[in-house]
């Protein structure tokens, strides 16, 4: 997005590749930075901390380095690509069941590898409502993926040149193997300071991305954000989210005031020709923070039904029995149908119930929607169960 050079040349940033910032001291408004010539000090007035995340093993054990991969940047995948295009792999293994799990089976299947999801559960992420998840796992079989669901995985070791996924009931072998088992905020060099972390290790900050030390700001997959439904600190790693506390952060920095609400998780993902889209709360989420769910699914066309290119689109919508207000919603279908989440996390940040997402005036013709929409329809029909 940013090229040195355009940092340099056009944004006058004082970029400095190939340093390590190895220590903060607050007190002193000092980093201690590691580079080629040795160790040095820069001196700060205000500290922004976006040092993002990284994958995380789930507590697997792996020592087969060669063969196995972790994708969260360009270098990864291009480390990826490169053992592909070179050692020619037959199969391969992707360990996890998330978002970047579904889009490294779909990339690489592509590329003609015979491929193999290996998850520890018969569903996949929690992110995801069970009948999305079996939507997405009948899809991948159809495409040819080979399911290994229900199996954990208690390591990853190399033998015999291959990948042994190490499971209780025995060894599988590939040519290589993915781990997308999420991901972990980069925080270890505040450990040994006085800026407080969170929710899975993440910088504490509040909403105007300060954290507890006044003028040191942290944003992104570092930094923990407070959940729009519950109130709640959580830690979501979405690109959006980061991109806005990032913009925030700096104005802040630079004498505005903006602050940064807190996210819904709303996500979105390509999976072959299947969208799949989700935000807010799942069911679970819900009776755990202390709501009384009512989940309900519809299945409706995307388009009119007499239009060519429409298809069925299958909704969930989990909302509180007691006033009927929304929760969360998800949804896979067609990819250009799946949008349509985005109408759901407006009504989220809006505190909407299933009355007021019912009288939406929204769009209708027929290559876009049928008469009612499936956000119209689903509302429709809540509204229904809930009288009953």
């Amino acid at each position: 997005a940013l090229t040195p050079r355009q940092a340099i040349q056009d944004r006058g940033i004082d970029l400095k590749l190939n340093h390590e910032a190895t220590g903060i001291q607050p007190a002193e408004k000092r980093v201690i930075v590691q580079s080629a010539a040795g160790t040095s000090e820069e001196t700060y007035d205000y500290l922004l901390i976006a040092t993002g995340a990284s994958p995380h093993t789930g507590g697997i054990p792996v020592s087969a380095k060669e063969r196995v991969f972790f994708i969260k940047n360009l270098d990864d995948a291009a480390a990826l690509q490169t053992f592909i295009d070179e050692a020619k792999p037959r199969n391969c293994a992707v360990i996890g069941g998330g978002y970047i799990a579904l889009e490294m089976l779909e990339a690489l299947q592509v590329r003609g590898l015979s491929t193999h999801l290996v998850h520890r559960r018969s569903h996949l992420a929690r992110t995801f409502e069970p009948e999305i998840s079996e939507i997405i796992t009948q899809k991948a079989a159809r495409m040819g993926i080979k399911l290994n669901l229900n199996t954990a995985v208690e390591a990853v070791a190399e033998k015999n040149g291959q990948a042994a996924v190490q499971t209780p009931a025995g060894d599988l072998f590939f040519d290589c193997a993915v781990l997308a088992l999420g991901v972990k905020p980069n925080t270890g060099i505040l450990k040994n300071t006085s800026i407080k972390l969170g929710v899975k290790e993440a910088v504490q900050v509040n909403r105007y991305m300060q954290t507890s030390a006044h003028n040191i700001y942290a944003a992104g997959d570092c930094a923990e954000t407070t959940n729009l439904i519950t109130g709640k600190p959580a830690h979501v790693a979405l690109a959006l989210k980061a991109n806005k506390e990032g913009s925030i952060a700096g104005t802040n920095i630079c004498g505005g005031r903006e602050q940064f609400p807190g996210t819904l998780g709303t996500a979105i993902l390509k999976f072959f020709d299947l969208g799949i889209a989700r935000t807010g709360l799942t069911k679970d989420e819900a009776k755990e923070n202390g709501f009384e769910p009512l989940q309900f699914k519809i299945s409706s066309h995307s388009k009119a039904g007499y239009y060519p290119g429409g298809g069925l689109l299958t909704s969930i919508l989990t909302v509180d029995q007691r006033d009927g207000r929304l929760l969360g919603a998800q949804l896979a279908g067609p990819l250009d149908g799946v949008k349509r989440i985005d109408v759901y996390a407006t009504a989220l940040a809006n505190r909407m119930t299933l009355e007021q997402l019912y009288d939406l005036d929204l769009a209708y013709a027929p290559p876009f929607s049928p008469l009612y929409d499936p956000v119209i329809l689903a509302a429709r029909v809540g509204k229904k169960l809930l009288r009953s």
